[in-house]
């Protein structure tokens, strides 16, 4: 259940690159979360591609001298250990810089792509917190795997602070 929003300087990509993202982000998470494409995780992995002017972006309190890009990719918490976190960061930064023809000069970063979990229970969707193991059932996932994710969420419990 991947929510991707990619923010990057206005005009740094074609509207042929934008598009060939629009598709490959969100494909590109499910098959790292270990999701089938299905139309009901398609349903529920959303892409948001946000251009800013130039002017508002900046490294170090100046603006860059190439365009710079910040990927934030949330997922609900225990659909994916450390290996598919790895994974998913290294293949969208190079959807990313494919879509920017640029590339890495290896010496200034140029993709921050951030992986947030969500804790279980605090994704909303249409007005109702989404817990983990549930959405793994919604969407299909055999039952061990749907264990596993409910397993996984109990060994980090969220801290509940009473009122």
């Amino acid at each position: 259940m991947p929510m991707i929003d990619l923010t990057y300087p206005a005009g740094a990509l074609s509207e042929s690159a934008k598009t060939e993202l629009l598709q490959t982000l969100w494909r590109t998470c499910l098959r790292w979360e270990a999701l089938p494409e299905s139309p009901a995780t398609a349903s529920i992995a959303w892409v948001y591609l946000d251009e800013r002017p130039p002017a508002h972006i900046s490294v170090g309190g100046a603006q860059p001298a190439r365009p710079v890009y910040r990927a934030q990719v949330s997922v609900m918490a225990g659909f994916m250990e450390q290996s598919r976190i790895d994974g998913l960061v290294r293949e969208v930064t190079d959807a990313i810089l494919k879509a920017d023809g640029g590339g890495s000069d290896g010496a200034t970063p140029r993709v921050f792509c951030l992986v947030a979990e969500i804790p279980s229970g605090t994704w909303g969707v249409d007005g109702a917190a989404w817990h983990s193991a549930t959405a793994a059932e919604l969407v299909g996932l055999a039952p061990e795997r749907v264990q596993g994710i409910a397993e996984a969420v109990a060994s980090r419990p969220r801290v509940d602070v009473p009122a």
